[in-house]
């Protein structure tokens, strides 16, 4: 065999290292190709994931989620529309601490904060099994007419389960209670129990809503209505016409804890008629404008077209229109801002064909608070519309 000199040696590994290189540089690209378009079917099939599960104004079944201006989900106003007796969030309350709002019974509970519905919320966590109750000096403020409306979640795991048990704390037998599970609801112990007409996802929140009227108890369980039972038959007391409290419980785990994402109830609201007539005023929360502005949000029709049907109605009654800010920004601009919204109503009602000289229009700017804390909840309490019966 004939032997390479030492310079064509030096020549074919110089070229056969250049042809390696350069095969490995492609190589190396067409690999970096492939992870990019791994990573860009992964964004991909993400990005599907979040549009099937919801967007920013739909939970994961596609349902329409009600929010506040910072996008955190809030009770149903055409639900709760009456007024609200009791209200938590837990978004103001320090992470780990028990919350405030609330009286614990048994069991361990704590602040948290979770991403909810595409948005980080504060909850309550049952890091045990526990009951807690709403905190009233006087536990006497349900009633016989009222609404609850609670969101809850489910990871899946488990025997999970919520219970809300109504008392009457004036008849030892005056107590009735449900149980609200992953997928239906039904009365406590009891073996009717209403599942959804669906299968809902795991994990997922749940949003039920109970309605109690002079002894007839109706239950919506993700807009669905699953039960409608005459209460004061049948059961342990034969005449529940009323109830005092509420008592809160939960099933958990310490490792997929039970949550609560809000919860609220409300005294059934009366006509507007009647409420301006036993209270002199009515107090709307849900005439909405953006903020520092005073252009009305379509949102706010619905009730703006009750209070036209009311003055239709009742043709000799006259009105103040009096508005209210939060304390946000300087007392000069929030009371110029709220005449102009009082004006902004006045004028839509006039644009209804209601008579000029029955309005009179007020701006109170931040100077009567219904809340002093110096938080969002009271903010959005002090950011308000009323309508005031002229004697």
């Amino acid at each position: 065999m004939k032997t390479m000199s030492p310079l064509k040696l030096i020549t074919f590994l110089c070229l056969f290292f250049f042809v390696a290189s350069m095969q490995g540089q492609t190589l190396k690209g067409v690999l970096k190709k492939k992870v990019n378009k791994k990573i860009e079917k992964t964004a991909d099939e993400i990005l599907k994931l979040d549009k099937k599960k919801g967007n920013e104004n739909t939970n994961e079944n596609g349902q329409v989620v009600n929010r506040d201006e910072n996008g955190r989900s809030v009770p149903n106003k055409n639900f709760i529309n009456g007024n609200i007796v009791f209200s938590d969030n837990f978004n103001n309350e320090k992470h780990g601490e028990f919350p405030s709002k609330w009286t614990q019974i048994n069991g361990t509970m704590q602040n948290s904060q979770v991403v909810a519905l595409g948005k980080k919320e504060g909850v309550v966590q049952f890091i045990t099994s526990g009951k807690l109750k709403p905190t009233f000096k006087n536990d006497n403020y349900l009633g016989n007419s009222f609404k609850i409306e609670i969101q809850c979640y489910f990871h899946g795991k488990g025997n999970e389960a919520y219970t809300l048990r109504l008392v009457n704390k004036n008849d030892i037998r005056g107590a009735y209670a449900f149980t609200i599970r992953g997928d239906g609801i039904g009365p406590h112990g009891s073996t009717q129990y209403a599942r959804m007409p669906y299968k809902l996802p795991y994990p997922g929140w749940r949003t039920v809503q109970l309605s109690f009227n002079n002894g007839i108890v109706k239950i919506d369980y993700m807009g669905i209505q699953l039960t409608n039972i005459p209460i004061l038959r049948g059961y342990k007391s034969k005449n529940i016409k009323e109830f005092t409290y509420l008592e809160l419980s939960a099933l958990s785990r310490s490792a997929s804890p039970a949550m609560i994402n809000y919860i609220t109830i409300a005294h059934k609201g009366l006509p507007f008629y009647n409420e301006l007539m036993n209270e002199g005023r009515l107090v709307l929360h849900d005439i909405l404008f953006d903020e520092g502005m005073y252009n009305i949000k379509p949102s706010s029709y619905a009730t703006l077209k009750k209070l036209v049907k009311m003055l239709e109605e009742y043709p000799t009654t006259e009105i103040t229109i009096a508005g209210h800010t939060n304390s946000k920004g300087t007392n000069e601009s929030n009371q110029v801002l709220s005449e102009r919204r009082a004006e902004a109503v006045k004028n839509y009602l006039i644009s209804k064909g209601v008579k000029r000289y029955r309005l009179s229009s007020k701006g109170y700017g931040e100077e009567k608070p219904i809340n002093t804390s110096n938080n969002e909840e009271a903010w959005s309490l002090n950011r308000r519309v009323e309508i005031i019966r002229n004697l």
